[in-house]
């Protein structure tokens, strides 16, 4: 087997984000509907559900009828759903309509958005399918604490609406768009009411743009009157998100100081530290600043014990958040003493301090200043629209595809290409496309970059029906531009029709043979204990050559099925779910 080409290593690559979401698409590509899993640290055993009077059906398949219920009781035994402890359980649930629904002592939830329920090791995996500005309300409830001004709060439901469409489906290879923590975005669906669900439809569908694309809006607490760099969150390249410089807010001060102070035993500390992979050796003797950002911010520390470790000031602070409390380390401006068996740290603010302070822009909106002039305050050279903003996107079409480019003259001819692919896509495997693809070609290595996030070397990014392609020029000079299409327009078409919880290396697997790759990476073999050690390594390698020799496994594996059991047997299994001797199958030898 040849060894991959950098180029082609580039196009595997682009799915490792694993972006595809199945949420429904608006005309702008965004989605209307996005998927958001409830209590995701702390999934319910059981669950009540009482339903409005006769506005709620329960449906325990994807065929059977949903009758109306008034009570019920669900659940969860390993991998079961049990129904008011009915026989026979059943493995999946969808409830619809308008119900209020309680999981242990946390307070009822009222909710006319439907869900869906299955269980895993015992517990209940409830996933909300929710209209995209009723998930904003959400956010505001979670969000904006005590916000008294508007403008304020629409500022806020046009950052929350862009960081969701900038981020895309942060969960989508475990079957849903966004958790309900603040690893997404923090949500209290028991704190929606009317006010917060009028501002956010009085914004409905704004996004913030720049470059014509959707900005990366992050946002915190309190900046403690010094905004942060972006660069110290998205990387060293400033031109990803120039409009996230440090600057002075003298907003976020009007109110007063923004102090704390805290306190971590030394042992606390470093067992915090080990539980997120930073091993300090010896006992923890002492912490020490190391460097900080122009911003007075820690950027990295010196962790001393038999011997002293350099630790990134995010990483230590994510440490004690996942393992002790957030409330320890509130920011990441502070000073650091030590006290014998405890060290002290004194700071200032809240969150990462990155783009917009929700202190500052509260103050701004109780000034008078509106919800535009908030934002361009916060993201300095960003442009408030429903549609892209700062490029100048031309359409090209027929009624099979879709193409937006600045380049019109460039790309017209990839308009046939593309349609090519599509016939030949539905053809070669019997399943036709749900909407019509869309591509869209940036103009600039940089430009796609910002938009997707993606490393230089991804040639490809695809969300929902749209596939988002670095320069064609680029890609076409690389010998890399039909096969990234290809690959690209089938990943779209299979993902589609893939049954919920099918593992992602039969998926990806199943591309790079529809596609015919006949240069699939085999570089220095790995080896993978099991089935779950490869999915581990496609969800979330530990480098570049992990992935790809999980890719050239996938694809093997995908490969002898094929063989043994024909392309009829793969694409009825993507639909209905593999059987168990086809999930577990061993990978050949000589790989």
């Amino acid at each position: 087997m040849k060894r991959l080409s950098a180029c082609l290593i580039a196009l595997l690559l682009s799915h490792a984000g694993g972006v595809r979401s199945a949420a429904r698409q608006s005309s702008s590509g965004f989605p209307q509907t996005v998927r958001v899993r409830l209590w995701y640290l702390h999934p319910p055993r059981e669950l009540q559900v009482r339903a409005e009077p006769g506005q709620a059906q329960l449906r325990k398949c994807a065929t059977c009828k949903s009758p109306a219920f008034s009570a019920i009781t669900i659940r969860a035994a390993q991998s079961s759903v049990w129904v008011d402890g009915e026989r026979p359980a059943t493995t999946d649930l969808r409830i619809t309509g308008a119900y209020h629904i309680n999981a242990g002592g946390d307070p009822p939830l009222r909710a006319d958005f439907p869900i869906d329920i299955r269980a895993k090791d015992g517990r209940l995996l409830v996933t909300a399918l929710m209209p995209m500005e009723e998930y904003i309300a959400v956010v505001l409830a979670g969000e904006t604490g005590n916000f008294k001004s508007d403008e304020a709060l629409k500022a806020m439901a046009v950052a929350a609406r862009t960081y969701a469409v900038h981020f895309g489906s942060r969960h989508a290879l475990d079957g849903f768009d966004f958790c309900d923590t603040t690893h997404c975005q923090d949500l209290r669906v028991a704190g929606i009411d009317p006010h917060l669900r009028k501002i956010a439809h009085s914004t409905a569908g704004e996004i913030l743009w720049y470059d014509g694309e959707p900005a990366a809006a992050y946002y915190a607490a309190n900046c403690a009157g010094t905004s942060e760099d972006g660069r110290f969150i998205l990387g060293n390249d400033e031109a990803r998100a120039p409009y996230l410089q440090e600057h002075s807010d003298q907003y976020c001060v009007r109110n007063g100081g923004s102090q704390w102070s805290s306190e971590v035993s030394k042992r606390d500390l470093q067992r915090a530290l080990a539980a997120d992979g930073i091993v300090i050796p010896g006992a923890l003797r002492a912490l020490t600043v190391l460097h900080r950002t122009p911003s007075g911010r820690v950027e990295f520390l010196r962790v001393t014990g038999s011997a002293s470790v350099t630790v990134s000031a995010l990483n230590f602070r994510a440490a004690i958040g996942h393992n002790i409390g957030w409330d320890r380390l509130k920011s990441n401006l502070y000073e650091v003493s030590d006290a014998g068996s405890l060290v002290k740290f004194n700071g200032r603010g809240l969150g990462h301090g990155v783009g917009l302070c929700q202190i500052g822009a509260e103050v701004m909106g109780e000034e008078g200043h509106s919800y535009r002039e908030i934002l361009a305050y916060y993201y300095p050279g960003t442009k408030v629209g429903v549609s892209a903003q700062g490029t100048p996107w031309q359409q090209l079409a027929n009624e099979d595809v879709e193409l937006l480019t600045t380049q019109p003259q460039r790309d017209r001819a990839l308009l046939p290409v593309v349609t090519r692919y599509v016939h030949e896509s539905e053809e070669s495997t019997g399943l036709v496309y749900r909407a019509a693809p869309r591509l869209k070609i940036y103009p600039t290595v940089a430009a796609f970059r910002n938009s997707t996030g993606e490393p230089g070397w991804v040639a490809a990014s695809t969300r929902g029906r749209t596939i988002q392609l670095q320069p064609s020029d680029v890609l076409r000079q690389a010998g890399t531009l039909e096969s990234t299409i290809h690959h690209e327009l089938l990943h779209m078409l299979i993902e589609s029709y893939a049954r919920p919880q099918t593992p992602v290396w039969f998926r990806e697997g199943l591309v790079l043979y529809l596609a015919g790759t006949n240069a699939v990476p085999s570089s220095a073999h790995l080896g993978f204990e099991d089935v779950a050690a490869l999915e581990k390594a496609l969800r979330a390698p530990a480098g570049e050559e992990q992935l790809r020799a999980a890719y050239a496994e996938a694809y093997s594996r995908v490969g002898q099925l094929a063989r043994e059991h024909g392309k009829a047997a793969l694409l009825d299994w993507l639909q209905n779910g593999l059987p168990e001797a086809a999930a577990t199958l061993r990978a050949p030898p000589g790989r």
